[in-house]
C-alpha cells in the first residue's frame, strides 16, 4: 500500500472511529478485497504474500465482528435478565397482594393490548437495523423518513385495538382500562425505532440502559399507587410513565450517536416497506402466537384462571427475554457475514447444537424443581400453575432448536418463509385452543402452545434449509 494511501486509510480509519465505531472494519475488509483483486495480476510470490495479508485482514474483520457480537449479547443480555428479574419480582409481589381473579384481569389488560403492539412498526425497525448495519452513513435518513409512517400507524393499532374491543365479552371497566393502555402502542412504537440506532452501532449497552430504567420507574410507580389504593389503575398509570421515559431516553440518546430530524410526514419508501410487510406479518403472527392462549383463556373461562396460568407463563418469558437478547446482538454482525460469505453446514450444525443441549438441560432441570419454583415465589395459591409449566417447557425446549435458521432466514431477507412457518403455528394454536379449554380448561392452553411449538421446529427447520441452500446461503 502505497504511503499516500496509508495516510488516506488513517483518516478514514480515524473519522470512522468517531462518527460510525464499526465503519474502518468495512474499511479494512474492501481494501483487502481490492489487494487480493490486484495480487492476481501480479507474479506469485508478490501475489501470494499479498493474498495471505488480505486473507489475514478478512479474518481480523471477522474476529473483530464476533468479538462485538459476543460483547453486545453480554450487554443485552445483562439488560433483558435484569428486566426480567425486576419484573418477575414484581409480578411476585402483585400475585401475592392481589387475588388470583384480580392478577388474571391485570395479565388480560396486558396481552389484550400486546396482540396490536407489533402494529406500530410492523417490521420497519428490523429492515432499518438491517439496512443501516451496512450502510451507517445512511441512517439518519433511514429513521427520520420513518418517523411519520410509525406514527400514523400507531394512530391505526389504536383504532384498531378499540374497534376489536367492543366484541369482547369484557366488561365496561376493563374495556376502559384496555385503553388507557393502549396509549403506550405509539410510546413503544416510536422509542423501538429511535432504538434501532443503538443497533446499527451495535452499541446495546444503550438498549440496556433504556430497558432497565423503565423496568425501574415501572415497578417504583406500581408499588406507590399500590400503596396509595390505585389498584389495577396505578400499575397502568405506571405502565404509561415508564413507557414515556424510556422512549425520550432513547430519542437523546440515539440523536448523541447518531443526529437525525423529527419529521412526521408519511413517507412510503417501497425499498423499507417490501420487506418490512413480511418482517411485521412474522412478528404479529408470532405475538398472535404467544397471546393467544390467554386471551382465549379469558374470553372462554374466565380471568381468574388466567391468573392461575400466566406464573407458567413468566418463568418461559425469563427464557424468551434471553433468546432475543441472543438474536438481537448478533442480528446485524450475521447480516453482514450471510452477504459477504456462504455459512458452513458444520457451523449452523454446531450452533443447532448448542441449542439443542441448552434446551435439555432447561427441561430436565424444570421437572425436577418446577412445584418448587411456583410454590416459594408465587404462593400456595397458584401450586396448579407448575402443571402449565412442565407442559410449556417442553415446547420451549424444541422451540431453541429452530433459532439458528429463524436468525438466518431474517439475515437473509427471506421473511416469506417465515410467515408460512408462524402462519401455521398460529393457525394450529388457535384451533387447538379452541378446542382444548373448553375441554381441558387452562391445561388446553398449555397443550396447545407445546404442540404448536413442536410443530414449528419439526416443520419449520427442513423448511428454512431447503430455501437456504437453494438461495445459496448456506
Amino acid at each position: 500500500m502505497s504511503r499516500c494511501n496509508e495516510q488516506t486509510h488513517r483518516k478514514i480509519t480515524s473519522f470512522s472511529d468517531d462518527l460510525y465505531p464499526d465503519v474502518h472494519y468495512a474499511v479494512d475488509y474492501e481494501i483487502a478485497t481490492g489487494i487480493t483483486q490486484r495480487a492476481m495480476s501480479e507474479s506469485p510470490e508478490l501475489k501470494g504474500k499479498r493474498t495471505s495479508y488480505a486473507q489475514s485482514e478478512m479474518q481480523k474483520a471477522d474476529q473483530i465482528s464476533i468479538k462485538r457480537g459476543v460483547k453486545n449479547s453480554v450487554f443485552l443480555f445483562f439488560g433483558e435478565a435484569t428486566s426480567a428479574v425486576i419484573s418477575f419480582i414484581f409480578f411476585v409481589y402483585i400475585a401475592r397482594v392481589f387475588p388470583v381473579s384480580e392478577f388474571g384481569l391485570y395479565i388480560t389488560i396486558v396481552s389484550f393490548v400486546s396482540l396490536f403492539s407489533i402494529l406500530p412498526h410492523f417490521g420497519i425497525n428490523t429492515v432499518i437495523i438491517r439496512e443501516g448495519a451496512m450502510e451507517p452513513e445512511h441512517t439518519h435518513h433511514l429513521i427520520s423518513n420513518a418517523i411519520g409512517l410509525e406514527t400514523l400507524l400507531s394512530a391505526g393499532s389504536i383504532v384498531l385495538l378499540t374497534a376489536c374491543m367492543f366484541f369482547t365479552p369484557y366488561s365496561f371497566e376493563v374495556k376502559l382500562l384496555i385503553m388507557l393502555t393502549s396509549s403506550t402502542l405509539l410510546m413503544r412504537g416510536l422509542g423501538s425505532l429511535f432504538r434501532s440506532v443503538f443497533n446499527i452501532y451495535q452499541d446495546m449497552k444503550y438498549v440496556s440502559v433504556c430497558t432497565i430504567v423503565e423496568r425501574i420507574i415501572f415497578v417504583f410507580f406500581s408499588v406507590i399507587f399500590i400503596a396509595l389504593g390505585f389498584g389495577i389503575v396505578g400499575i397502568i398509570y405506571a405502565t404509561i410513565t415508564g413507557a414515556f421515559i424510556n422512549t425520550l431516553l432513547s430519542f437523546v440518546k440515539s440523536r448523541q450517536i447518531h443526529y437525525y430530524k423529527l419529521n412526521f410526514k408519511p413517507i412510503f419508501d417501497k425499498k423499507i416497506i417490501g420487506p418490512a410487510v413480511w418482517f411485521g406479518l412474522a412478528a404479529l403472527l408470532g405475538t398472535m402466537w404467544q397471546r393467544i392462549g390467554t386471551i382465549m383463556i379469558s374470553l372462554l373461562i374466565g380471568v381468574r384462571s388466567v391468573g392461575l396460568f400466566t406464573p407458567a407463563v413468566n418463568f418461559i418469558g425469563v427464557g424468551d427475554m434471553a433468546v432475543f437478547a441472543l438474536t438481537g446482538a448478533f442480528f446485524p454482525v450475521l447480516s453482514k457475514a450471510v452477504h459477504e460469505r456462504k455459512i458452513a453446514k458444520k457451523e449452523l450444525f454446531r450452533y443447532v447444537s448448542y441449542f439443542t443441549v441448552t434446551g435439555i438441560i432447561i427441561t430436565v432441570m424444570t421437572f425436577a424443581f418446577a412445584n418448587q419454583l411456583i410454590y416459594y415465589t408465587f404462593g400456595p395459591k397458584f401450586t396448579e400453575s407448575a402443571d402449565f409449566l412442565n407442559i410449556l417447557i417442553v415446547g420451549f425446549s424444541i422451540g431453541l432448536v429452530a433459532v439458528p435458521t429463524v436468525l438466518l432466514l431474517d439475515a437473509t431477507n427471506n421473511q416469506k418463509v417465515r410467515v408460512l412457518n408462524a402462519t401455521y403455528i398460529s393457525l394450529a394454536n388457535f384451533g387447538l385452543n379452541l378446542y382444548l379449554i373448553p375441554i381441558m380448561g387452562a391445561v388446553g392452553a398449555a397443550y396447545s402452545t407445546c404442540i404448536s411449538q413442536i410443530l414449528g421446529t419439526v416443520l419449520g427447520v427442513p423448511i428454512a434449509l431447503y430455501f437456504l441452500k437453494r438461495s445459496d446461503y448456506i
